[in-house]
């Protein structure tokens, strides 16, 4: 694994944590946040966006 992909691991895991472990609705936002870096990071695994002329 790539650094890119563990890093979008970590950030998949503290979502799930997050999310399990606060029951407010403010923290909602955050954890789709990290779940949703976390996901995008492991299946492209580059922090590149593609640039289009």
């Amino acid at each position: 694994m790539n650094r890119v992909r563990i890093i979008g691991l970590v950030l998949l895991i503290i979502g799930i944590i997050l999310h399990l472990s606060f029951e407010n609705d403010g923290i909602d936002f955050l954890t789709g946040a990290f779940v949703g870096g976390g996901v995008t990071l492991l299946f492209t695994g580059q922090f590149k966006l593609k640039k289009t002329n």
